[in-house]
């Protein structure tokens, strides 16, 4: 009768011992796209007849993302991938943008307004975008949207673009953001 329960014991036991959790580290290369939707009104009499000031905010949520379903577990570090890039794909050869401006914000899922990170002017000295130039590499300007994102992969982060064109910009600006993120999938297995 003893024997009998100990072995009873030892199988009612067994699955206990052979469940070892599996702690392991996966390395993601993804690619964020926010689509910016820019509006654009004619500027004041002052200005050029033909200048347009446009507008226009991305939101998005990295720990809620779509383009991070890849990633199987929860995020660990965040590591910015090379070649971020701001584009405006419908830019005809006649049409300019003459100032841009990004501002980063951000704000926790429960706060009403949002907290600027950071704000760039990106066309300096004469420079401008065209159907010939239509996109500019961000990457010394992202830093401080890692910094933040690694703090808590689940802000809402608001990307703004403000600037002048010499046209009516009614099209979606695009912003293309690799990233290599580190997360941790922890799931218990059986073995023997």
């Amino acid at each position: 009768m003893k024997l009998k329960n100990l072995i009873l014991l030892g199988v009612l036991l067994l699955p206990l011992f052979a469940c070892d959790e599996a702690d392991t580290d996966y390395t993601t290369e993804t690619k964020l796209i926010v689509d910016i939707p820019t509006k654009s009104y004619l500027a004041n009499f002052s200005e050029s007849p033909e200048t347009y000031h446009f507008d226009g905010i991305g939101i998005f949520c990295l720990g809620y993302s779509d383009e991070l379903k890849k990633c199987p577990g929860d995020v660990v570090q965040i590591h910015p991938g090379a070649g971020s890039i701001l584009s405006f794909e419908t830019l005809q050869n006649n049409e300019t943008i003459k100032e841009l401006r990004l501002a980063i914000s951000f704000k926790t899922q429960g706060d009403e307004y949002y907290q600027q990170i950071h704000a760039v002017d990106l066309l300096q000295e004469g420079n401008f975008l065209s159907g010939d130039s239509h996109s500019l590499v961000l990457d010394d300007v992202l830093a401080p949207l890692t910094n933040r994102l690694n703090e808590n992969p689940r802000y809402l982060i608001s990307i703004e673009i403000k600037g002048l064109a010499n046209f009516n910009l009614s099209s979606d600006a695009q912003f293309a953001i690799p990233l290599i993120i580190e997360s941790e999938y922890h799931s218990p297995r059986f073995t023997l």
